[in-house]
């Protein structure tokens, strides 16, 4: 099963896109593909409101898609005194019409409506205010005993439905509130902190979960600043859910043990990553990535296997996309290991994403294109340009989000001048490895 994946991600179809030189792999006729990446299939219809971006001076901010209704003070205070003049305005109406028994039963929208956004407590006093009126109504009309308490059944059964329903709907959220406490726990497990800054770089960071109800999912992003060279990884596994979410967090767990160890280089950071994520995957489980070191002295090394590559936006507002010399298969496949080193001057930004941003979708099936957002890119602020681009992407969806983002920006700054002095001379060969002068 694992080869025959292995198979059929290396002859996946070609997706090349045009524009500034973006694209996402390499082709028989030089294009780009983005190899060992199988297409997603769309999560389904998931909620359409988002909240908004929450600011953060370092780290990874998370963002999760649902409701923003209103808050439960402000419903009580305003929609249930105007349910409750409603109600009373339709048995006066009644009342004063004296118009046969149907309206009666209308008594319990109020009641219905209550049930959708007020407490149990609330709805279950409104539905006896309804009732109160009803039997009121009912007394004054004529006709048989049989009408009369068909009707007042009916009034009963809605106003009674009413209550269950907001009782049931009251622990539902209850139960997702509690959810959503053991996910934030978890979230801080498994996503640490980003730092702002690493070494002759400023980061910014941001994650945003597609589902209401996840905080984490299945991407992960994972700095390690070390103080020569800092090392950060960012990845997507395959699938959704909590075997997805375990999945990354073995990947990640992993990448930081490994950094630990003194003298591995990033390939071979790479190679104990991919045997963790093969010991813990399924069959059918794998891991795009991308491993990164940058050298202080302006050398940005990457290891790509099966992901996006990453995109750099030079000073003068060329946004490219950082080309390996080799593609690999993702983790979990055997992927043949190359590192490939690019030179990065101070001021030049990297943009690494999963391919939850590449792949969002517009109403009419276009593709969201970062190449239009150069100057949210360009922003002097770097949280302010990670926002900016999210709430692009948030706008160019209808604010719904199939697919998890994790999102890395990083700007190239000066190195500090004592570590200047002890570093290494380096220089780059002709196949683009760094080596020292």
């Amino acid at each position: 099963m694992r080869d025959s994946g292995k198979a059929a991600l290396m002859s996946g179809t070609t997706k090349v896109r045009a524009g500034r030189g973006v694209a996402r792999g390499r082709g028989d006729n030089g294009g780009w593909r983005q190899a060992a990446c199988p297409p997603r299939p769309l999560a389904g219809a998931w909620r359409r409101a988002c909240r908004s971006v929450m600011h953060s001076g370092s780290g990874i901010t998370l963002d999760v898609p649902g409701p923003a209704g209103p808050s439960r003070g402000r419903a009580m205070r305003v929609f249930a005194p105007m349910l409750f003049l409603a109600i009373t305005a339709v048995a006066v109406a009644q009342y004063s019409t004296g118009r046969g028994l149907i309206p009666v039963a209308w008594l319990a929208v109020g009641p219905l409506l209550a049930s959708l956004v007020l407490p149990p407590r609330i709805t279950a006093v409104l539905a006896g205010w309804a009732l109160l009126l009803g039997l009121g109504l009912l007394g004054g009309q004529p006709g048989p005993a049989g009408m009369l308490a068909t009707h007042l059944s009916v009034l009963v059964l809605l106003a009674a439905f009413a209550v269950v329903n907001s009782a049931l709907r009251t622990a539902a959220q209850r139960r997702l509130s509690q959810v959503r406490a053991v996910a934030r726990v978890a979230q801080s497990a498994v996503l640490r902190e980003v730092p702002a800054t690493v070494t002759a770089a400023r980061l910014a960071s941001r994650y945003v979960s597609a589902a209401a109800e996840a905080r984490v999912g299945g991407d992960l992003l994972e700095v390690v600043p070390d103080a020569d060279h800092p090392r950060w990884l960012i990845g997507d596994t395959r699938g959704k859910g909590l075997p997805a979410v375990r999945l990354a967090s073995v990947a990640m767990t992993s990448f930081r043990d490994a950094c630990a160890q003194p003298g591995l280089s990033l390939p071979e950071i790479a190679r104990v990553v991919d045997r963790s994520v093969t010991r813990a995957a399924g069959q059918e489980d794998f891991v795009t990535a991308v491993f990164a070191e940058l050298d202080p002295r302006g050398w940005l090394q990457l290891v790509i296997c099966g992901h996006p590559p990453p995109l750099r936006l030079t000073a003068d507002g060329d946004l490219r996309a950082l080309i390996p010399r080799a593609y690999a298969t993702p983790l979990g496949l055997h992927p043949d290991i190359q590192p490939s080193t690019f030179s990065v001057n101070t001021g030049d930004r990297l943009v690494f994403y999963t391919d939850g941003l590449l792949e969002a979708r517009d109403r009419a099936g276009r593709y969201f294109r970062l190449e239009d957002c150069l100057p949210t890119l360009r922003h002097p602020d770097l949280q302010a340009a990670t926002d900016g681009l999210l709430a692009r992407l948030l706008a160019h969806t209808g604010r719904k989000l199939d697919d998890d983002v994790a999102l890395l920006l990083l700007e190239a700054t000066a190195p500090p001048a004592r570590l200047s002095a002890i570093l290494p001379r380096t220089s780059r060969t002709n196949d683009g490895q760094m080596v020292k002068a």
